[in-house]
């Protein structure tokens, strides 16, 4: 389960992933898998990677928060590199995210389905700002123009910890909102892509299973 703690805090202390701030949220551990091959879009991409490795980070801990207008997650995972600043088109960046079922149950390794789409909040460490994407079955990602999402990332001694908050009003059609307020339950699941590894797209390590998640009052 991951618990949005109500704080007395700015947004601008809990964008920071290394503030003080943090410290009065305990991290809940979830446990990664690589997403499975078969499922991926295109059969060029399940034969190239069936003698490769992805989804190797093992997992991420998780601590969500908010001050009453806006609901953060942290997201902290160990990773041996900083791909932040990929030099060319045959490297990636590391990147992360966070998604919620728009309708309940939705399929999370299949990216929703059309009668249950999904909205991702997806961090990548060579931009600033996080996409806001939205799917409905594998290959179908829609990484919307307008975007409520603010993020930052810090890299260090081998660790990302990452920061992706949005308010809980938000002005975009409802078809494309999960709505989130102080008091309310929901769900949510976490993944994570290794830049170093090439991991990008559909090839990454993810939380399999939808984690309830209780926002405090």
């Amino acid at each position: 389960m991951v618990k949005a703690v109500r704080l007395t805090a700015d947004t601008a202390s809990l964008l920071d992933p290394d503030a003080g701030t943090w410290a009065a949220v305990g991290p809940q551990r979830m446990p990664l898998s690589s997403t499975p091959l078969v499922l991926q879009p295109s059969e060029y991409i399940q034969n190239k990677w069936k003698s490769l490795q992805h989804g190797l980070t093992p997992d991420v801990r998780v601590r969500a928060a908010h001050n009453g207008e806006v609901i953060f997650f942290r997201l902290e995972w160990d990773d041996a590199t900083d791909d932040s600043d990929p030099d060319d088109m045959a490297n990636f960046p590391d990147q992360a995210g966070v998604m919620l079922p728009i309708k309940d149950d939705a399929p999370i390794a299949e990216m929703g389905l059309p009668a249950q789409p999904v909205n991702m909040w997806l961090w990548r460490a060579d931009i600033e700002t996080p996409f806001y994407v939205t799917a409905t079955g594998r290959g179908t990602t829609v990484r919307h123009a307008e975007t409520p999402l603010s993020g930052h990332g810090s890299w260090g001694n081998g660790t990302w910890r990452v920061v992706i908050a949005r308010p809980f009003h938000v002005n975009l059609p409802a078809e494309y909102v999960v709505p989130l307020a102080p008091g309310m339950t929901h769900k949510c699941t976490f993944a994570v892509w290794q830049g170093s590894n090439k991991e990008r797209g559909g090839l990454k390590a993810y939380h399999a299973v939808w984690e309830p998640l209780e926002i405090d009052a």
